[in-house]
């Protein structure tokens, strides 16, 4: 008895690779520590970003801004 083979479908379109967006955790630019505390916020400027005060473990305060 002779095995039957299936030819697989040709796909009709190309996909094209989707792009991949990265972002990294945000970090003091003092000690370059992860361990921040937030303190104050403006949730939103209007345009979807975000607004706050941070001050990390090493004493260092600073600004984020995450749009």
């Amino acid at each position: 008895m002779r095995a039957r083979t299936r030819e697989l479908p040709q796909p009709s379109k190309r996909r094209t690779p989707l792009e991949t967006v990265t972002f990294e955790r945000p970090r003091c630019p003092a000690c370059k520590s992860v361990r921040l505390t937030k303190y104050r916020s403006l949730a939103n400027q209007g345009d979807g970003s975000s607004l706050s005060w941070v001050r990390c473990a090493c004493g260092h305060r600073f600004r984020l801004l995450l749009e």
